[in-house]
């Protein structure tokens, strides 16, 4: 069996250039046999500090190339803490007062999208089936990115760090957002000052308010210490979608990879699998007309 390690030692290296500067990002082509026609894609977003190598082994998305998915790890542009970080619209680094001058000259907002621009210029990619996922910071970003060009993307997968931010955009993409109860990084409950404010249900009842989903969710508790709530839109469907883990720091759960797992601040949680409700989660978006996930269609 192929280990999430091997699996990233085999991605492709490139470089984009994008408003004079060289931006790095790793590549995963789909394995042989994974499928045929336009491929789905999955860009993965690292948190601040780390790198694209560091979250692909965390996430394990890498190994949706098994089942036909190309999936992409950009680097950030600012040097953070030994790593890389992103340039957030309008919030400083965590533990920074106010924004750096180097980060006024980058929109990486703007990045992802000319990377989407770039992956399909290299592979025959489903624009109906575009997903973004990211932790921390990562996740912070894809937020923004959802807003901004929610259009491009059939959903958003956000780990320790959902926001919904303004956009041009009246609606967001099917959204599932992770998060935990003992995270000091991106407190659950908000209070962090400007950087990080809206206590996280709000942001992702916000989100749910966007896609013309109810305001009030359905809570269920599907294991000691995991809380899901779900937003359902007009046709019963649950686009929008919060797990709270109670035992989780600000970590992405369920990994082995241990600078993720317990990253930057608070405990690791085995009680919940992010990476594979990640996958599931992509696995159901875009749905057919007759209301069947993609992944099971004739």
């Amino acid at each position: 069996m192929t280990t999430r390690a091997e699996t990233v030692r085999r991605a492709e290296r490139h470089e984009l250039t994008f408003h004079g500067r060289r931006r790095r990002f790793l590549l995963l082509r789909p394995e042989p046999g994974g499928g045929t026609g336009p491929v789905p894609l999955v860009v993965d977003l690292h948190p601040s500090a780390l790198g694209p190598a560091a979250q692909l082994r965390a996430s394990g998305l890498g190994e949706l190339t098994a089942q036909g998915y190309a999936v992409a790890a950009p680097q950030g542009a600012l040097p953070y803490q030994g790593g890389w970080a992103w340039s957030l619209p309008g919030v400083p680094l965590a533990g920074e007062e106010r924004i750096r001058d180097e980060a006024a000259g980058v929109d990486d907002v703007a990045f992802l999208a000319a990377l989407l621009d770039t992956l399909d210029g290299m592979l025959a990619v489903d624009p109906a089936r575009r997903h973004l996922s990211g932790f921390s910071g990562g996740a912070r970003l894809a937020s923004h990115a959802a807003a901004r060009f929610g259009d491009r993307l059939a959903s958003v997968a956000c780990v320790g760090g959902v926001r919904r931010p303004g956009g041009r955009h009246a609606t967001t993409p099917p959204l599932l957002a992770v998060h935990g109860l003992r995270d000091d990084t991106n407190p659950y409950h908000g209070g962090a000052g400007p950087r990080w404010a809206e206590p996280v249900p709000d942001g992702s009842a916000r989100c749910a308010a966007a896609s013309g989903c109810a305001a009030e969710p359905v809570r269920t508790e599907p294991a000691p210490g995991v809380t899901e709530f779900w937003h359902r839109d007009a046709a019963g469907d649950r686009p929008v979608r919060l797990v709270a883990v109670a035992a989780l720091g600000h970590a992405w759960p369920g990994t082995a990879e241990p600078l993720v797992g317990g990253h930057l601040s608070g405990a690791g949680s085995n009680t919940y699998d992010a990476s594979a409700a990640v996958r599931r989660f992509f696995a159901e978006y875009p749905r057919t007309p007759g209301g069947v996930p993609a992944a099971d269609a004739p």
